[in-house]
């Protein structure tokens, strides 16, 4: 049976450098992704991480891997040191091999920065200048780490409490290809919110309905700060080894959409974890009061 996919070519998003926050919410905020080109570069863990680097933190740190396909979330845990050694074993092979075989598994959404507190020194000189109160205050507890080879790819998806996304790449490479939320009904999505379709190359046959949906591209590379809108599908690949994170956030507007998304299947667990949410950032409830019901947040696997 023939594939037949679409050959629109993706837009490139805006970049910008030395962008205000001023300037980051009244162009950018709740309207279109935005790569803020080396605004990461004076950290000093844009110079120093990588998975050596981690290894030689926390060899010992056993660590949740996510294997298979990310959207299945089937999992493994296995110390640092030797997912850092998997992985550069088959960084090697990858590279004077035309068919390297399946890549290792992904270290993906990972509190990291919990698990390995010793790495908030690198992050020195980051003010959470352009979060809200509620997530800037103690910006260090959200954090989600994603570290792992080349290839490793995250399938077609959204954010699963509709957040905006801050996404910090700090080491390798990664490539975002992206759909607005606009055009969510058009992706075939399941289990809320993951996408059966592949937008580099979508079998228009079963989804006719995702033929002409424009598409977005960004290529995010160490030291560059990515934003995300909510509501944002996007699939990820690493082009190289990779070590990055991101940080998930609601302002007053997305805070309330968070919570009417339960109309449109929106899992439960989802809801109580949007409500917390919106109790600090509209109700101004302190994080230390709400994080012992958030915790379990950071270690979910969506």
């Amino acid at each position: 049976m023939t594939t037949v996919t679409s050959k629109n070519p993706p837009s490139p998003v805006d970049v910008r450098t030395g962008l205000t926050r001023r300037e980051f919410y009244r162009e950018y905020v709740n309207r279109k992704p935005v790569l803020m080109k080396g605004a990461l570069a004076h950290l000093p863990a844009a110079e120093k991480w990588s998975l050596d680097y981690f290894a030689s933190v926390a060899a010992d740190l056993p660590v949740r891997l996510k294997t298979g396909r990310v959207a299945e979330g089937r999992t493994e845990t296995v110390s640092m040191a030797d997912y850092c050694k998997t992985v550069a074993e088959w960084e090697e092979r990858a590279a004077v091999q035309d068919d390297p075989g399946q890549p290792p598994a992904y270290l993906h959404d990972v509190p990291l920065l919990s698990l390995m507190p010793e790495l908030r020194r690198d992050l020195d000189g980051f003010t959470g200048a352009l979060l809200p109160r509620f997530f800037r205050e103690q910006w260090w507890v959200f954090p989600q780490f994603f570290v792992g080879p080349s290839r490793a790819e995250t399938p077609l998806h959204f954010d699963t409490l509709l957040t905006h996304n801050l996404f910090f790449q700090f080491h390798g490479r990664k490539r975002f290809l992206m759909v607005s939320d606009a055009d969510r009904k058009r992706c075939g999505t399941y289990n809320w919110r993951w996408s059966a379709i592949d937008p580099d190359a979508p079998d228009l046959k079963r989804f006719p309905q995702f033929a002409g949906v424009p598409l977005t591209e960004a290529i995010v590379e160490g030291g560059d700060l990515f934003y995300m809108p909510p509501g944002t599908l996007h699939k990820v690949t690493s082009q190289t080894a990779s070590v990055s994170f991101n940080i998930d956030w609601h302002d007053h507007r997305s805070a309330l959409k968070g919570l009417a998304a339960v109309r449109d299947g929106m899992p439960a667990k989802n809801l109580r974890y949007n409500a917390l949410l919106a109790l600090g950032v509209w109700g101004r409830v302190p994080l230390r009061v709400l994080m012992p019901a958030l915790k379990s947040y950071f270690v979910y696997i969506s």
